[in-house]
């Protein structure tokens, strides 16, 4: 299982390290489509925007189609201007003195063409002027159906070219063969003319062509606004700025429409990580597999836990995978900063599951290294989540409510605001500001005012916040899934109505009265050397419920005086002993208590010799001794500190009863000559219970015991009957 465990560990870091880059070689990006997930910076990338998309840009560019503004009702404005310069033709022919000038001004102002005085004279001298303006008039209306543009630079070398015309008709494209431009309607409208009136006399016809071809104007107008700025919004589209990203930083954020800038930098994010791939791939496996050695052979081996010899290895193993997903799900499905995973999650489930603070530690600094392996590869980013993490364990071990849990989650989230500012902040520019307070404000102040920075100073804060209410939700999976318990779970169990203890009471009082002292004595041992009073107090309550198989085998409950193991073989005897405890797991199991109660029953006896039974059996069959083996619980040995002092308690708790002289120095000895036996039975060497352990434990107990058997005066009635 534990090779399974490992294995699974070391694939789900690789997993997290490449799964987008694997997705994205089986399922090739494409333009338009939503991203399915928020991709990352796996390392220090630098996109340079016009190396990449300087090829689309000029494509672009060169596809553009301009737009044209369409001018209606031109020939309408052309006609009455015709029709005045006529009726002024008419008029000044009439006249006798002067109408050559006079028609020189006029067609000046109001035409701006000019034309000189010999010409005016010989265009009034002739007869039929107004019959050849109404003539050319027609070729110019028909000319103004066309398409005419003014400058043909604009759409030079395109194919097409959009024309604006009011609605309903709105934009429409056109051929730019059907454009023609202003200098050529004005040739089409000279050559019409000169080929239809070549009879007129070129001394007038010339300037009556001068002054039409004055009148005809484009019919389309090069919208500058508009066009210039589209141009605008396709250099924005294609920019060409050199952009550092940051390990961690998000390029593309979850459910984002790939545009081409997407599309080319998730191209080009693929590019860098396959160049890097052969590097950083062995080393990603190195490292976690170090990690997993470490773990698995020196560091249980090493490291002197808190409160036991060793840590709760799969437990920790299967929290640490489950956070790599859960962290790696928040990468890929938030477009949230980095500093967003609520790393603290960890750690909190570790303590609240009470697997011990040093697990805890050692399991955040764990998983701060394989998260930074798969998100960032940064010291600082590991510094960052080991130190929210470290804080988090170290505030979170006095949790008894669940909304004791919201004062180490804002701690978190302080924390986390704090290390990211520290690492944003560039120290070296605030050095030349020391002693100018003034100046050193504005410097933290234009830092907080950069949004970039407050938004991730913000998401970093939400982040530890997170951690606690998401532990909260996990918590009641993980104790169905793994039978463990937290202490939300366990004080359930302290509840004396339960009807297990309720039970106990109704069969066997004595035994229940039994472990109600127990509880007493080893919450206060367990107040001394700083064990969980909680645990402790819970395993005395549940640790003898076997008893109820056969309670009148057992000592306390012999109130009549007839013990039941006289008539019986000593081996049948001791094994009705022993067997109270596999009794009592299987009652445990059956009424579905918590596994870590289960084990304080199976190990308050450990791997003990039931020497009585034993001796007695030597006695009755002096020439074949008994195997020893028969003689001894199953265990196993205390593997916690907690079952450690329930062992010590039970046994001098059992003592203490049987005492007839209850003096301090008496009881001591008693106390200390039960875990001396014990020690030497090596019945403590699967736990860390140190000397100094040993006797806070003496001390305590001693102290609990001389507590409860003080004197008391003696009342009238008892006096005279000592009489």
């Amino acid at each position: 299982m534990r090779l399974i465990l490992n294995s699974i560990l070391v694939l789900a870091v690789l997993f997290a390290s490449y799964v987008e880059y694997v997705y994205f070689i089986a399922v090739p990006p494409k333009l338009g489509e939503v991203v399915p997930f928020s991709v990352r910076s796996q390392g220090s990338f630098i996109f340079d925007q016009n190396k990449a998309l300087r090829g689309r840009r000029d494509i672009a560019l060169s596809r553009y189609v301009p737009l044209y503004t369409y001018l209606p009702g031109l020939a309408e404005k052309v006609k009455p201007k015709v029709d005045d310069l006529i009726k002024e033709v008419s008029f000044l022919q009439r006249q006798k003195r002067s109408k050559g000038q006079k028609l020189v001004t006029y067609v000046y102002e109001e035409l701006g063409v000019k034309i000189s005085l010999d010409e005016a004279n010989k265009l009034l001298g002739y007869r039929n002027l107004t019959s050849l303006l109404n003539g050319i008039l027609a070729f110019e209306e028909t000319i103004l159906q066309n398409i005419i543009v003014e400058d043909p630079e604009p759409y030079g070398g395109k194919n097409i070219i959009e024309v604006l015309y009011s609605e309903p008709k709105g934009i429409v494209a056109h051929p730019v063969e059907e454009v023609i431009t202003l200098e050529q309607a004005r040739f089409m409208l000279q050559d019409k003319v000169t080929q239809l009136f070549w009879q007129v006399r070129k001394e007038v016809l010339d300037p009556v062509i001068k002054v039409s071809l004055s009148t005809l104007l484009p019919t389309l107008k090069y919208d500058q606004k508009e066009n210039d700025r589209r141009i605008q919004e396709i250099v924005r589209r294609y920019p060409s700025k050199v952009i550092h990203y940051k390990p961690g930083d998000v390029l593309v954020p979850f459910r984002k429409v790939l545009s081409e800038e997407d599309l080319l930098l998730i191209v080009s994010h693929g590019e860098f990580t396959k160049k890097n791939l052969y590097g950083n791939t062995p080393w990603i496996l190195i490292v976690t597999l170090l990690i997993v050695v470490f773990h698995d052979r020196l560091f249980l081996k090493i490291i002197d836990t808190e409160r036991q010899k060793t840590l709760p290895y799969r437990p920790v193993l299967f929290l640490l995978i489950i956070s790599i997903f859960l962290f790696k799900f928040c990468l890929l499905f938030t477009p949230f900063p980095l500093y967003f995973v609520p790393f603290a999650l960890l750690p909190l489930l570790v303590v609240l599951l009470n697997y011990g603070r040093i697990a805890a530690t050692w399991s955040t600094v764990i998983g701060a290294i394989l998260l930074t392996l798969f998100s960032a590869r940064t010291f600082e980013i590991f510094l960052f989540f080991t130190l929210g993490g470290l804080t988090a364990v170290l505030l979170c071990s006095k949790i008894q409510k669940r909304i004791h849990i919201l004062l180490p989650s804002l701690v978190v989230g302080i924390i986390n605001v704090g290390v990211l500012f520290a690492y944003s902040t560039k120290w070296e520019n605030m050095a030349p500001l020391m002693g100018n307070w003034h100046e050193i404000w504005a410097f933290f102040q234009a830092m907080v005012s950069d949004k970039r920075l407050s938004d991730c100073l913000g998401w970093a804060f939400v982040g530890g916040v997170l951690a606690g209410p998401m532990a909260l939700f996990l918590l009641p999976i993980l104790e169905m899934s793994w039978r463990a318990a937290s202490n939300f779970k366990l004080t359930k169990y302290s509840d004396l109505q339960h009807p297990l203890l309720k039970d106990l009471f109704a069969k066997i009082p004595a035994t229940y009265q039994h472990s109600m002292t127990m509880a007493f004595l080893a919450q206060a041992v367990g107040e001394a050397v700083g064990a969980n009073t909680l645990l402790l107090r819970i395993g005395a309550y549940y640790h003898d419920i076997g008893k109820m198989a056969n309670p009148m085998f057992f000592s306390e409950n012999q109130s009549s005086g007839e013990n039941p193991h006289d008539n019986l073989d000593p081996q049948e005897s001791a094994q009705i002993i022993i067997n109270h405890v596999k009794y009592g797991e299987q009652i445990a199991r059956k009424m579905g208590l918590p596994e870590v109660i289960v084990d304080f029953i199976r190990q308050h006896h450990g791997t003990m010799f039931v020497e009585y039974f034993y001796n007695k059996a030597v006695e009755a069959n002096p020439e074949s001794k008994p195997r020893r083996e028969d003689f001894r619980y199953s265990g196993p040995k205390p593997q916690s500190l907690e079952a450690a002092i329930l062992m010590i308690v039970d046994a001098v708790e059992a003592t203490f009863r049987s005492m007839e002289s209850t003096s301090r120095e008496k009881v001591e000895k008693m106390i200390i000559l039960n875990i001396v036996k014990r020690i030497a039975d090596g019945q403590f060497n699967e736990c860390n219970l140190s000397t100094r352990n040993i006797a806070k434990i003496i001390e305590t107990l001693t102290d609990s015991l001389e507590a409860t058997s003080h004197p008391r005066v003696a009342y009238p009635w008892q006096e005279k009957n000592k009489r």
